[in-house]
């Protein structure tokens, strides 16, 4: 779990600056005329809220990502309050689509610099507060049972991402405060962000280009009963009005199939050229030696005869010595 001085204090950025604003222009970043309508932030979480099992594609609208206990079991799920009453998905059946409307210019200023782009470069956003037309992606610790069992809060934490370009996530407090910098993909990965209690909280995420991202993310938390809990899933984007949602749910299809199950071998959903197959040879009959053994049964075999024959050749020559000194001392004898 991070340190405190490492988490984001979420309960603080419930007033917040457009991003959009800022990226509107290629000017600095100013404030707006009126204070940001935070209405959205202020919402409940039923607990008898229903978990749908279908694929989806969002364009636009309210999606939170959040823990829940299902069975028991402390689940990650994406809540869709477009629609009411509000559903909990799995994220990896739901696709983010950031489409034309999301595209904004990067903004000048040094506090934007981090996002490692020249002004003006187009970007591809979800914005701190929401937009027309554009997904509104936050995270949420509001389910009762949650509520409930986690301590003080739990941990959102970034363990990869798959994607062409670098993803930013960050929150900015405030009409006019600097960018608070959660995830930045172009540094060393996991990173973590801390998500208080029984809070709503949506942040900045920026893209720098177009395509499929799958981010693997993991949730976890200390439970007030003294025990951890933790769950993993993927957050789907397909960025840019001419990515195809379908090819980013069957990227994602595509990558949990090949990963091993539990006992090493290939997910059941993998195709036979994709399993890793052990090689596999003729087993022997029963009591024969298997080749490798017959193999050398053989060169023993060789060898002993030919130690068999030297010493027949040997005794041979001797025999036929002995025989000869012998005739010789006979000769010499009648001599």
């Amino acid at each position: 779990m991070t340190s405190r001085t490492t988490r984001s204090r979420t309960r603080a950025a419930c007033t917040v600056l457009l991003l959009g604003a800022s990226l509107a222009t290629s000017a600095a970043p100013v404030a707006l005329a009126d204070a940001p309508d935070d209405s959205g932030l202020q919402q409940t979480v039923e607990p008898d809220e229903e978990v749908v099992a279908e694929d989806e594609v969002v364009t636009d609208g309210h999606v939170d990502v959040g823990p829940r206990f299902l069975d028991g079991e402390w689940t990650m799920l994406a809540r869709d309050d477009r629609d009411v009453p509000s559903v909990w998905r799995d994220p990896e059946r739901t696709v983010l689509h950031l489409g034309d409307p999301a595209v904004l210019p990067a903004p000048e200023g040094p506090d934007y610099e981090f996002l490692g782009v020249e002004p003006g470069t187009p970007l591809y956003v979800v914005p701190q507060t929401q937009a027309p037309d554009v997904v509104w992606l936050g995270w949420n610790t509001q389910d009762p049972e949650v509520v409930d069992a986690i301590e003080q809060g739990a941990t959102l934490r970034l363990d990869a991402l798959d994607g062409p370009g670098e993803l930013f996530v960050f929150l900015q407090e405030g009409v006019s405060g600097p960018p608070n910098v959660l995830w930045n993909s172009a540094e060393p990965l996991p990173q973590e962000l801390w998500m208080e209690v029984n809070t709503h909280v949506h942040a900045n995420w920026v893209f720098t280009e177009p395509g499929i991202y799958r981010l693997d993310v993991t949730m976890l938390a200390d439970l007030a009963d003294g025990t951890t809990a933790e769950d993993g899933s993927t957050l789907v984007f397909a960025v840019g009005e001419d990515t195809d949602p379908g090819e980013a749910l069957a990227a994602v299809a595509d990558a949990a199939s090949d990963e091993p199950t539990a006992d090493g071998s290939a997910s059941p959903d993998a195709s036979p050229s994709e399993a890793t197959a052990p090689a596999v040879t003729d087993a022997p009959e029963a009591g024969a030696p298997s080749s490798d053994t017959a193999s050398a049964m053989l060169v023993w075999g060789a060898a002993a005869a030919g130690v068999v024959l030297l010493l027949v050749l040997v005794a041979r020559v001797v025999g036929t010595r002995r025989a000869r000194a012998a005739a010789e001392r006979d000769a010499g004898d009648e001599s």
